[in-house]
């Protein structure tokens, strides 16, 4: 099974980095009234954060694929740099998946998954796969 993330991931991150850049430029233009000329750093930060919020993340969050198959998942991301990490099912230690209030909201999980030597995270995807890969995980008795 091969899927991506939904575009409701790509709106959660866009609020969390709009509200997060938001916070640090209400900080910085707070100072203005001292002198006006922390206003330009404000300005900039705001635009940087913008661009961030508004042109990275969307093609960053397009370029994850995500294959499970019966041994192993991949991830495949990035945007200039594409990277793949693959796990085999039987060097898993174990999976977790937690929610924050905003994603619950949106009816979302994240998904981590830990080896002995590393580890993967699966930002947040529908609730639905994210059970349904939680679920595929689980250790099978050998026959």
């Amino acid at each position: 099974m091969t899927f991506t993330l939904p575009k409701k991931t790509r709106i959660l991150w866009q609020t969390r980095l709009v509200f997060a850049f938001a916070c640090v430029c209400a900080a910085v233009a707070f100072f203005s009234r001292f002198t006006l000329w922390f206003l330009l750093p404000a300005a900039i930060i705001a635009t940087i954060g913008l661009v961030f919020a508004f042109v990275y993340v969307p093609f960053y969050f397009k370029s994850y694929k995500i294959t499970v198959d019966e041994n192993s998942i991949a991830i495949t991301k990035g945007i200039i740099i594409k990277t793949t990490n693959i796990m085999p099912f039987p060097r898993l230690v174990f999976a977790q998946s937690f929610t924050t209030p905003l994603s619950q909201l949106m009816k979302m999980k994240c998904v981590m998954l830990k080896a002995a030597r590393g580890w993967m995270l699966i930002p947040e995807i529908d609730n639905i796969n994210a059970d349904f890969l939680l679920d595929n995980l689980k250790v099978k008795p050998n026959d």
